[in-house]
């Protein structure tokens, strides 16, 4: 499935890709004349605050038709969890109320007319409930200052895989994120190299102003919306994955 998705994506993004260490993207390439017309490059994630900061307004199916993507963020070691996490992308954007108790941790993209509702949450959650969600992406943290939370990362992954037989996970892709902070004593190089081997997405981000969190979710956003068709769907509804 998430080969599939990273496909779907590579083809939808051509030479638009974005680096997943979090880098500036590159400048949208011309649209690519052909005989049968004009092809578009494929559209990128813009966070609802930007959306709303636009002097323009962007063009958006109605909340009827919204997407969904749960980020499933596992913390190892007293590395930053899901709440934390959510917080922080309000703090790198200076969008909301930080430090609202009644808030819940979900937050909008605006990707190719489509509305993505991102929500984070733990991962006591259910597998059993995988399937009333529609895009899933897991993110291991952990803090780059402490070989045993990077120990752990490596450990509850291979747990994960090893539940599921047939090799195939219910996920859209999985994020590796380092706590960008301080003298790593792991490399990034060879956290980098542990996701891009497995095709994942690898990012640093900073603890103090979040920096680096919106682009990667983003990135997870624009992967939902090259895989927006993947799943079939069961006579409840429910995709099928």
């Amino acid at each position: 499935m998430l080969s599939q998705a990273r496909t779907i994506f590579r083809k939808l993004r051509g030479s638009n890709s974005r680096s997943s260490r979090g880098k500036e993207p590159a400048p949208s390439a011309p649209a690519t004349t052909v005989e049968s017309g004009i092809v578009d490059p494929s559209p990128r994630a813009i966070h609802v605050s930007d959306a709303k900061r636009s002097p323009t307004k962007l063009p958006r199916k109605p909340y009827s038709d919204a997407q969904s993507i749960t980020m499933i963020v596992v913390d190892t070691k007293g590395a930053t969890d899901y709440w934390k996490l959510y917080r922080l992308l309000l703090r790198e954007k200076k969008y909301g109320y930080e430090f609202d108790p009644t808030d819940e941790p979900e937050t909008d993209y605006f990707c190719g007319n489509y509305i993505y509702n991102v929500c984070f949450i733990p991962p006591s959650t259910s597998s059993a409930y995988y399937c009333l969600m529609q895009h899933i992406c897991l993110v291991f943290t952990y803090d780059a200052s402490s070989r045993d939370s990077w120990d752990e990362v490596v450990a509850v992954y291979e747990r994960i895989r090893n539940r599921y037989k047939d090799g195939v996970l219910p996920f859209l892709t999985i994020m590796i994120a380092a706590i960008d902070e301080g003298e790593a004593s792991v490399s990034h190089a060879e956290a980098e190299a542990f996701a891009t081997q497995r095709d994942y997405l690898f990012i640093k981000f900073s603890p103090t102003t979040g920096r680096g969190i919106c682009d990667a979710v983003g990135l997870v956003v624009e992967l939902a919306y090259g895989a927006r068709d993947q799943y079939t769907m069961d006579k409840k509804g429910y995709a099928q994955r």
